[in-house]
């Protein structure tokens, strides 16, 4: 029979023979690549419509009364009158 080599002394280590593990990636790593999406493109509001300012309807109304109350005589009388109102809309 042969004989048996003597194993080297420094000290083994449990698992030697096993597949080595994943190198870990670091907490830091992995922040950044969870923050690497792409954001999502900011969405355009519509503008507001902006009113128009309505102008007032002015109403203007004359009238002129032309009077004979006696032969030869005349009477005019002019009435002018004159009306605001809010615009409409």
């Amino acid at each position: 029979m042969a004989k048996r080599k003597k194993g080297s002394k420094v000290q083994k280590r449990k698992g030697a023979t096993a597949r080595g593990k994943a190198r870990r990636v670091a907490k830091a790593v992995k922040r950044t690549v969870a923050k690497a999406k792409p954001k999502s493109a900011p969405v355009k509001k519509a503008a507001r419509k902006v009113k128009q300012p309505v102008a007032p309807v002015v109403e203007t109304v004359a009238a002129e009364m032309i009077e004979q109350p006696a032969p030869r005589v005349i009477t005019v009388t002019e009435v002018e009158e004159t009306v605001v109102r809010p615009g409409l809309g």
